[in-house]
């Protein structure tokens, strides 16, 4: 990154010294523009001055010699012909003509020998009709001169000065910005190569506010979520370690003991071993739904037109017997039918861990599904009048393998509801507290017809 930097900012003075070259250029035309401009409106003034001195049919030599007197403190030499081609009057024998004191005012404007090249032509009318025509050379004036090509040397000192301040800025500023920006970003690299490594505990310091310091306290709660999840992971494994070596340990005694002859009632023995097997069922259906709820973000969602109430009875018609298996009743709230477009797969997966996780810990109460709608949003709802659930741990239940205390799952069913939500674009809230059951309700974005 340090070298893109650098590079961005040698761009950056690269533009700037083509801007300022390009500027010079344009500098330099608009003044030559203005000097040639100049030049053609002292022109034409001398040749309005020519023609006024052409009086009834000839020429008035003292108009023409103060015509040709300007002409030449203008910084021109100029001869008038007439119509017959023959010449009136020359700057030269205007100057030998004035006084010496003039002629030396006039020196100090122009340099009165200098007039060299082609004579430039401009035919010289009055009234439609040419009454002759004006020769015109220019003169060097060195004083006028010295101030454009001072004009043109100042005009290219600030433009190289502006090139130095805004190059010479952008160069420091290349090097102060790639070690200021390089030196955090490095050391998160550090951190991140030590997490790859499995160093869950690595962490970087948040030296700004910055979206450098955001990035990093980002990274730190990455970590210690990591860190978390990791430390899960193990309990998890320990559990289904244990959670597999117990009822595989019973189904081989029981076997054994079948086989020794040390328990002689075979149905006795089978249904201890139907009874350990069935838990193994439950531990790798639950590892099973994780795994399905994680394929969720890459499957196309299938979204139908689909009735609340009915999608809300169904289900609970399939959940009656294992409510009944422990005396709970299990029950709709009796509402109006509520159509909404959604993703039926995964809204049931949803309200069945809802409803399943309900029933768990709750023994001969009640377990109500409720459901509504607003104008943007639609809702389902399971309450139960279980052992609910304490404060402290509410902010713990959605996170992947977490199992409180005197949890009979594995800890997958309530972080399987939340990913599947989240992919939904859904939220859920929870309202408990220890002792007097608990309400989640899940709030959907109702989606428009296609």
């Amino acid at each position: 990154m340090r070298n893109k930097l650098f590079f961005s900012f040698l761009a950056v003075i690269f533009i700037a010294m083509i801007s300022n070259l390009l500027y010079e250029k344009l500098i330099t035309r608009d003044f030559e523009e203005y000097v040639n401009g100049a030049r053609e409106d002292r022109l034409y003034w001398v040749m309005a001055s020519v023609e006024g001195g052409y009086l009834d049919g000839s020429w008035d030599h003292s108009e023409l010699h103060n015509a040709a007197h300007w002409a030449v403190m203008l910084g021109f030499d100029m001869k008038i012909m007439g119509a017959d081609n023959r010449e009136v009057i020359n700057s030269e024998d205007v100057i030998k003509a004035v006084p010496q004191s003039m002629r030396k005012r006039m020196e100090s404007i122009a340099d009165l020998g200098s007039a060299s090249g082609e004579y430039e032509i401009y035919p010289l009318f009055q009234k439609g009709r040419q009454i002759g025509t004006m020769l015109i050379r220019q003169l060097k004036r060195p004083a006028i001169e010295e101030k454009e090509i001072i004009f043109r040397q100042r005009g290219r000192y600030f433009l190289a000065i502006t090139f130095l301040i805004a190059g010479g800025g952008a160069l420091l500023l290349s090097f102060f910005f790639s070690i200021f920006l390089a030196r955090p970003l490095r050391r998160m690299k550090k951190a991140v190569e030590a997490m790859a490594g499995g160093d869950f505990s690595i962490r970087v310091p948040v030296g700004s506010d910055d979206e450098i310091g955001r990035l990093a306290g980002s990274f730190n709660f990455m970590a210690e979520a990591l860190q978390r999840e990791d430390a899960l992971r193990r309990h998890l494994t320990s559990n289904i370690a244990h959670e597999l070596r117990t009822p595989l340990a019973v189904m081989k005694a029981n076997i054994e003991a079948i086989q020794d002859g040390i328990i002689t009632d075979s149905a006795l023995g089978l249904e201890s071993i139907r009874a350990e097997n069935e838990k193994l069922i439950r531990l790798v259906e639950g590892i099973e739904d994780i795994t399905k709820a994680e394929a969720v973000f890459f499957l196309q969602s299938r979204t139908v037109d689909l009735d609340l109430k009915e999608f809300a009875n169904s289900l609970v018609m399939r959940m009656v017997p294992l409510a009944a298996e422990k005396g709970v009743g299990l029950s709709v709230m009796n509402r109006g039918s509520i159509k909404v477009m959604t993703d039926p797969d995964r809204l049931d997966s949803i309200l069945q861990n809802l409803l399943a996780n309900a029933l768990r810990y709750t023994e001969n109460g009640t377990v109500t599904v409720d459901f509504g709608k607003d104008s943007s949003r639609f809702f389902l709802e399971v309450s139960d009048t279980g052992v609910g659930i304490p404060d402290e741990i509410q902010k713990d239940i959605f996170r992947r393998f977490y199992r409180g205390e005197g949890s009979t799952g594995i800890g997958l069913g309530l972080s399987i509801v939340k990913e599947l939500l989240d992919s939904m674009g859904g939220t859920i809230e929870i309202e408990s507290s220890e002792g007097k059951g608990a309400r989640f309700r899940i709030w959907l974005p109702v989606r428009s017809r296609q």
